[in-house]
């Protein structure tokens, strides 16, 4: 009977610390690696993870920074990027911009 005691004031200690942690403002060092990983792929792919997801969702290659420069969020996901074309390869039939 004396355990119970004991263990249900750990429970209760336990519970304080996981609610009054992230309240105080501690909880930013957890939130640290998720931010990291955000960069880290927004630096890759120029999109953020919630692009990614809205893009899957939608099956359209969204990205939010796009509504910044007043073009539309979502755009078909059949439009071709431009490539860029060495003109000194022996490649015939290539397209070609200029």
């Amino acid at each position: 009977m004396i355990d119970k005691p004991v263990t249900f004031r750990r429970l209760i200690t336990l519970a304080v610390v996981a609610i009054g942690v992230p309240l105080s403002g501690c909880g930013a060092l957890l939130t640290a690696p998720a931010t990291i990983a955000s960069l880290a792929v927004w630096g890759t792919t120029g999109k953020t993870p919630s692009d990614h997801a809205v893009s899957g969702v939608a099956g359209q290659d969204c990205s939010m920074f796009r509504a910044l420069d007043s073009q539309s969020v979502c755009v078909s996901a059949t439009t071709k990027r431009a490539e860029i074309v060495n003109l000194n390869t022996p490649v015939t039939n290539a397209a070609v911009l200029r």
